[in-house]
């Protein structure tokens, strides 16, 4: 059994903060710049057709038109039913600026999620591996201890994980690593930005903060982590001075999960107690 002491989750913090910080500091990886180059591909939909797509099929969490997934090289199975959305007929004033365009009428048009279609594989961001084992048991057990409600979806869209204040939502059917990995996220922005006083008001260092955090966590228990925390903050503009700005809070949450989660006193045994499964579905 692993135990450790204050002096040693500070040592663990630090040293995985020292190889996010080289890994943010190298740039994007190949991985990320694939994944980048795919989801250009993919419009950003107005909030009437999110509501619209949400409406007719809850779980999706990618659509794009026939064609797209044509050149995304994948293809609409047959008979699946396509989305509906409203898309603009879009007019150009001859006498206007080059390039000058204004909105004249909406038409109906049509989409398909990504569970509607089959080929190749979509880019992905690299992944958390490994078996956190109990450890994932322990984060649960310490999220809950905080008061905090854990509860499983299929319906959260493209994310894996949401934190809405007091509650934490997982995606359903996560592997265990990812699953470890996303609570650990969410936990951190749980514990570092519940609070309006102390929470930054800038997007990017909630999510780098949050991202590092779970890194963290992750690496203590053993997980392999590739480049999926660096590649993480990327995508939201952080960097390694955004990380190091943050690094004295980001130590101090992450050591606080680590002793909750490689804490002396895990239960023996191999079912987990009934005070805190099942969890419910939302």
């Amino acid at each position: 059994m692993i135990k450790t002491d204050a002096s040693q989750t500070q040592q663990l913090a630090r040293q995985a903060i020292d190889q996010l910080a080289a890994a943010l500091d190298a740039g994007e990886s190949d991985r990320l710049r694939a994944y980048l180059a795919g989801m250009a591909r993919f419009h950003q939909y107005s909030l009437g057709n999110v509501l619209l797509i949400h409406m007719q099929f809850p779980r999706a969490s990618r659509v794009a038109g026939y064609r797209i997934w044509q050149r995304l090289g994948r293809q609409v199975r047959r008979g699946a039913k396509a989305i509906q959305i409203l898309a603009p007929v879009l007019w150009k004033d001859p006498q206007a600026e080059e390039g000058a365009e204004r909105i004249v009428a909406f038409r109906n048009a049509h989409v398909f999620d990504v569970s509607q279609t089959e080929g190749k594989p979509l880019p992905e961001f690299a992944r958390v591996t490994g078996e956190p084992g109990r450890h994932l048991w322990r984060l649960k057990k310490l999220v809950q201890q905080k008061g905090i409600t854990l509860s499983y979806s299929d319906q959260i869209g493209a994310a894996e994980g949401l934190s809405t204040g007091g509650t934490i939502v997982l995606r359903t059917g996560l592997d265990s690593a990812a699953e470890f990995a996303v609570l650990a996220h969410e936990a951190a922005h749980e514990f570092m930005h519940a609070q309006a006083e102390s929470r930054p008001g800038d997007k990017t260092v909630r999510e780098t903060e949050a991202e590092a955090v779970a890194f963290v966590v992750c690496q203590a228990v053993g997980l392999e982590t590739s480049t999926a925390a660096a590649d993480y903050i990327r995508l939201w503009r952080g960097d390694k001075n955004t990380l190091l700005a943050s690094l004295e809070r980001i130590q101090r949450t992450a050591a606080s999960i680590i002793h909750g989660v490689l804490g002396p006193n895990e239960p023996s045994g191999s079912s987990v107690p009934d005070a805190i499964v099942p969890l419910p579905q939302v």
